[in-house]
């Protein structure tokens, strides 16, 4: 059967909510309805590239559908979330901390009425909070909203202005793209870490690497702060239910700090609750020790570079040439050599400066020498995959006046 890949999305937002609101954690029905909704996501993975041309845009569908269905497993099935217990009943992840604004999920009511509607508010609550933000159970590192924003009003002046920021960060982008350079330098066979230096430069890998990164953080921002302007001024939710998406950029000055920090944590719930599943439930491994440590660390990246294979694979990317598994994979290399250089003898006699300054070039070195590999098939596809943007301001500016 043929039809548009959005109403894939769709049905998993529909479906999924009103499992987790009327089922118990060990109803049949979670893992039936979970075989469903992996097909409607297989279905919507390999059909965004027949119907969403703009390859950016097919990546946020699919890759939005596949990460809703990675939550479900979660919430559903692994952690057993339950309307009943007002929460997980599995101890996957343990989070004996209470955050400021904690809110409470509906509770039931003598009214069966009533009672249905709470059922479906705590399901759509639960499907919907990858965060889980201003809860018991809120991820780690999810920083805090200015109380200048706890106004409606304020924050949603201030969110109209990202919006555009954004927006405008992603034109120029496009614009600064030429589809010929990228088609002659940019190629697939020039993402081997261990290319030569005069078959692609450092500064093409530095600038790709700066590009790309940019431009996701500019439409993942843009696209959160367009559902928390909508949800805002529609009552929906309160501003403090939004957040800042990312960590503060100044954290970005090592490997575990940038990813666990600065980098948007919404799929951190689910990845914990996947590594903790595989190595404390399948192979009965202690809750403790360096080696287990690490081995979650690379669990964690391994599967990550395997869903971000399936999403470049919604972008029209083949599985083969995406260049995500093998990014994620070397991860957890430079997480290793971190630590070793961080106990290193004389390095915390450095003054503070100069070693945030002396990891800073560690992580610009490290990024350009293996995000290549995962940019370039990217940049690659969205050269003739329409741009980021579907009208363009600059453009129309430089035009005209």
């Amino acid at each position: 059967m043929s039809y548009h890949p959005i109403f894939d999305t769709i049905a998993v937002a529909f479906l999924a909510p009103i499992v987790i609101g009327f089922t118990s954690p060990s109803s049949p029905l979670r893992r039936i309805s979970l075989f469903v909704l992996a097909y409607l996501t297989f279905h919507c993975l390999s059909s965004c590239p027949d119907y969403i041309k703009r390859s950016i845009w097919a990546a946020a569908l699919g890759g939005y559908t596949l990460f809703s269905f990675l939550h479900y497993l979660d919430v559903a099935v692994l952690s057993g979330w339950s309307f009943d217990a007002r929460g997980p009943t599995n101890g996957l992840i343990n989070r004996n901390g209470r955050v400021s604004n904690s809110k409470k999920y509906p509770y039931s009511s003598g009214s069966h009425r009533l009672n249905i509607t709470s059922r479906l508010k705590f399901g759509f609550s639960i499907f919907f909070s990858w965060r889980f933000v201003n809860t018991p159970y809120q991820v780690r590192a999810v920083p805090q909203l200015d109380k200048t924003l706890y106004s409606s009003t304020r924050f949603l002046f201030y969110t109209g202005w990202t919006i555009l920021a954004c927006y405008l960060v992603l034109d120029e982008m496009n614009s600064l793209r030429d589809k010929n350079i990228t088609t002659k330098f940019w190629l697939l066979d020039k993402i081997n870490p261990f290319s030569r230096a005069g078959e692609v430069s450092f500064r093409e890998r530095y600038f790709a690497t700066i590009g790309l990164g940019v431009s996701l953080i500019s439409f993942q921002r843009g696209v959160y702060a367009v559902a928390s302007f909508v949800c805002v001024a529609m009552g929906l939710s309160s501003p403090w239910d939004w957040p800042p998406f990312n960590g503060p950029i100044l954290t970005s000055f090592s490997l575990r700090y940038t990813w666990s920090i600065f980098w948007p944590q919404t799929n951190s719930h689910w990845l914990h609750a996947l590594a903790n599943y595989v190595v404390y439930d399948i192979f009965r491994l202690r809750r403790s020790g360096r080696l287990v440590r690490y081995m979650r660390i690379c669990l964690m990246f391994a599967i990550s570079g395997a869903i971000h294979v399936a999403v470049d694979f919604s972008s029209g990317i083949p599985v083969l040439k995406s260049g995500a598994l093998r990014f994620f994979l070397i991860q957890p290399l430079g997480i290793f050599i971190e630590d070793i250089i961080s106990v290193a003898p004389g390095i915390d006699l450095l003054p503070h400066i100069v070693q945030r300054f002396l990891s800073f070039i560690w992580l610009s070195l490290w990024m350009t020498w293996t995000a290549p590999g995962y940019v370039y098939p990217i940049i690659y596809k969205s050269a003739s995959g329409g741009g980021l943007v579907p009208f363009s301001i600059i453009g129309y500016l430089k035009q005209n006046y």
